[in-house]
């Protein structure tokens, strides 16, 4: 680029004034190159639009995902802590025992019930 610039000031005080030309040309190339590089600016631009806009929608749906996993951990940790009551329940053999496995039953059928939504 400093050898075109040279070059250039060089022709523009030889050959009666022929400089002048290329000073134009030159302008107008450095016109025509920084317009494309507006462009390109303005495309990368929007491209981080567009990734960004694609990131916060992920995220929305990390989140929803996130509440539905923790909805079903509760519903597991219920479950396990039914279980071993009605473990130590059963090795006593009380009435007790069916009323548990019944809410059991109930509560599996809403994990399903869940798991399919």
């Amino acid at each position: 680029m400093d050898k075109i610039a040279l070059e250039a000031i060089r022709l523009l005080f030889t050959d009666g004034g022929a400089g002048w030309i290329v000073a134009v040309l030159l302008g107008l190339a450095c016109l025509h190159l920084h317009r494309e590089n507006l462009r390109a600016l303005e495309a990368r631009i929007e491209e981080t639009g567009a990734t960004a806009t694609a990131l916060e929608r992920a995220s929305q749906t990390n989140a929803a995902v996130a509440a539905a996993l923790e909805s079903r951990t509760r519903v597991l940790e219920d479950l396990t802590r039914l279980s071993s009551e009605i473990a130590r329940g059963v090795d006593r053999s009380d009435e007790r025992s069916r009323e548990k496995f019944d809410e059991i039953l109930r509560r599996m059928g809403e994990v399903r019930l869940i798991g399919r939504s």
